[in-house]
């Protein structure tokens, strides 16, 4: 008898596994499902968004080499920054305030750099979608900067006051 019920416990356990594993497939096969419904529903206006916008082919060119610009201020503040690059605000990290460099032009050359790259992106390839991400990268951009600057002055006090006072936030020196 003791056999029978370990083959009764057996068998439910293997029932069990079939059952959990059914119960997955079902929930993989309903996110599929929305999924498949997500991108029908998306389909039918997209061409409409995606459509390009009367721009003339003059600012569509001067867009690419915008992004090539932008490019470029995010290459020259890496290589300035070195070894003192982080990513957001990390007080465990020992870091040097850095002024040289591009960085004597602008306080926030990568960020500028990644304006740059996305404006530079909805002027040469106009459609809403790209101008909509323009316009919420460099709000987001806008509110890390504010961010940083206030992690800054805590970090490095003096120097970064003196810093903030000679060099513009964007682009440019201070009078």
């Amino acid at each position: 008898m003791a056999v029978l019920g370990e083959d009764v416990v057996g068998i439910m356990s293997t029932v069990q596994t079939y059952a959990v594993g059914f119960a997955a497939l079902f929930f993989y096969l309903r996110i599929v499902a929305f999924a498949g419904a997500a991108v029908q529903f998306v389909s039918v206006p997209l061409p409409l968004i995606m459509q390009p916008l009367p721009l003339p082919m003059p600012l569509r060119i001067a867009g690419v080499f915008v992004m090539g610009l932008g490019n470029l201020f995010f290459i020259a503040a890496v290589i300035t920054m070195r070894n003192n690059w982080r990513a957001g605000f990390n007080r465990s990290q020992n870091t040097n305030l850095v002024t040289s460099g591009i960085y004597s032009l602008s306080r926030n050359p990568a960020f500028v750099g990644f304006d740059l790259l996305y404006l530079g992106c909805a002027a040469a390839f106009p459609n809403v979608v790209n101008i909509t991400a323009a316009a919420f990268a460099v709000t987001l951009f806008h509110i890390q900067i504010l961010g940083e600057e206030k992690y800054c002055a805590e970090s490095f006090g003096d120097a970064y006051t003196a810093y903030k006072a000679k060099v513009m936030r964007y682009i440019g020196r201070k009078q």
